[in-house]
């Protein structure tokens, strides 16, 4: 039976944490800053809240990921 390999490099981590910063430096948050209302949330509270909803499920993607690998 031969087994898929998951590849899982230091170097992605790097490439997250410079995406991280650049969703939340200022040119970005910017174009989120307005009155937009969705579901009676302004746009730029729910960018934040799914920006960080979504760095935690990748750290546990990646977490899970290299605890199934050893």
């Amino acid at each position: 039976m031969k087994t898929k390999r998951i590849p899982y490099k230091r170097e992605w981590w790097v490439v997250f944490f410079i995406l991280g910063f650049f969703f939340i430096n200022y040119p970005i948050i910017h174009i989120f800053n307005k009155d937009i209302m969705i579901f009676g949330y302004p746009v730029f509270y729910l960018y934040l809240i799914l920006g960080w909803f979504s760095s935690i499920t990748v750290i546990f993607i990646f977490t899970w990921l290299v605890g199934h690998r050893e």
